[in-house]
């Protein structure tokens, strides 16, 4: 009965969606100048900045004007000194001079991969994958792609993950907000499994914002609050040890708001006998429908599942309050049941090997909510304006609607769906230009 139970654990950990992600956070002392004068060799934690209504942001790169104006880059240029670089990536991703177009003076423009590594710590690596990704999207403010091959079947792609990036959240008054929403329509509508309607969405207007004039991340953070009070994890998902249905996983959206299962389930299989445990509820379809699948329904029975689950439940909620979403999916650096994947890892330092073996789970899926003109990761409990070393998730794909994507299908064949194919550190060359934006 034990090895019996020890299979099931091991086949079912192949499509576990962890929906948990730990992020260690360095203690950082730090000396910093408004000046271009390099000071410190790891990057600060750049944290929110509360604005008054008349946020202003001329170029709407994400740098405000009056952080343009203190670091001496121009308020209606994007990128001020022409290297390709936006002004706010050389800042806050790179660790760049944003006002010379070749930062180390060597004869080489920061535009060059490798001269954008020069100034922060990366990893690179080659990574193989199956469908579904989007290459489209997976550039973001921690990766650069660099397509090596891509088929109907699979990508093979370098990515170079910047753990020290961070994000400036900018507060923009939740009231103002429309005028920053041009062109993210499809990332406000309602479908077959993010379905608010008017009334929702005059309920949590009222639940999340009681009438006063706030920032749209304090929004952000009421509905954290609310749902940490209110809302249950279902069933047992907060129990990494249980086991749990990801129902996302396991079924696909047509093309007419049909919601399909499979004939054979991917995730979903009858042994919570053999665990002495009674999860027969989580295995029904319309339990499933109503309190792990459903936004709507999530909403209004205060339940969510694991990690696709929580991540409709999120999007429905701030897109009835006319926040725009996206949901992303997001892979582990590796498979760490491979060997030769977990020894190419001996080839980085003692530091970021144990922290990289520390936190590697399996895929996660996750929001990104439009705050402060910019894309910022929604996770389980908290927003995310920074991941660390440790928490090195490769997002490979980012959607408006369930039904244009299809895991169910693709990735239910055996083993995981992604592998290490190569894996390289580098420390900063050149210690990195920060910025206090905090004074």
């Amino acid at each position: 009965m034990k090895s019996k139970v020890v299979y099931i654990l091991i086949i079912f950990a192949f499509f576990l969606s962890a929906c948990s992600q730990t992020i260690v956070q360095a203690t950082l002392t730090v000396t910093v100048t408004p000046t271009l004068t390099p000071s410190a060799t790891t990057a600060p934690t750049l944290t929110p900045t509360p604005i008054i209504s008349g946020y202003l942001d001329g170029d709407k790169d994400g740098l405000s004007d009056d952080k343009e104006i203190k670091i001496g880059t121009d308020p209606e240029k994007i990128d001020t000194d022409g290297d390709e670089i936006t002004d706010y990536d050389e800042v806050t991703k790179y660790y760049l001079n944003p006002l010379l177009a070749d930062s180390d003076k060597d004869g080489v423009l920061d535009t060059d991969q490798n001269e954008r590594r020069e100034f922060s710590h990366t990893l690179k690596a080659v990574i193989k994958l199956r469908p579904p990704f989007d290459t489209n999207s997976m550039n973001d403010h921690f990766q650069d792609i660099t397509v090596i091959e891509e088929t109907p079947t699979s990508l093979t792609f370098e990515v170079v993950f910047y753990p020290n990036a961070r994000h400036i959240v900018e507060e923009i008054p939740f009231e103002e907000t429309s005028e920053w929403y041009e062109g993210l329509n499809n990332f406000l509508a309602s479908d077959a499994l993010m379905n608010f309607d008017k009334e929702m969405s005059s309920e949590t207007i009222k639940l999340f914002t009681s009438g006063e004039k706030l920032t749209d991340l304090k929004v952000v953070k009421n509905m954290y609050n609310w749902e940490e009070r209110n809302v249950e994890a279902m069933p047992e998902t907060s129990n990494r040890s249980a086991p749990y249905p990801e129902p996302f996983l396991d079924f696909y959206v047509t093309k007419d708001d049909e919601i399909v299962f499979p004939k054979k389930s991917m995730i979903f299989s009858k042994y919570s006998s053999d665990m002495g445990v009674d999860y027969s509820i989580a295995w029904e379809r319309d339990w499933q429908m109503t309190h792990l699948i459903l936004g709507k329904e999530m909403f209004e029975n205060h339940t969510h599942g694991s990690c696709g689950s929580t991540a409709n439940f999120h999007s429905t909620i701030l897109r009835s309050l006319g926040i725009p979403t996206r949901i992303i999916q997001t892979i582990p650096i590796l498979d760490t049941s491979k060997a030769r994947q977990m020894n190419l890892l001996d080839s980085l330092s003692a530091g970021t090997k144990s922290k990289l073996i520390s936190n590697i789970g399996y895929n996660h899926f996750l929001v990104e909510a439009f705050i402060g003109n910019r894309w910022i990761r929604i996770n389980n409990s908290s927003f995310e304006d920074h991941i660390e070393m440790g928490g090195v998730f490769i997002k490979i794909i980012a959607f408006d609607s369930w039904k244009e994507i299809d895991f169910a299908n693709s990735w239910g064949r055996s083993g995981r769906p992604y592998s290490l194919v190569e894996i390289e550190e580098q420390k900063p060359i050149h210690e990195p230009i920060i910025y206090d934006f905090s004074k």
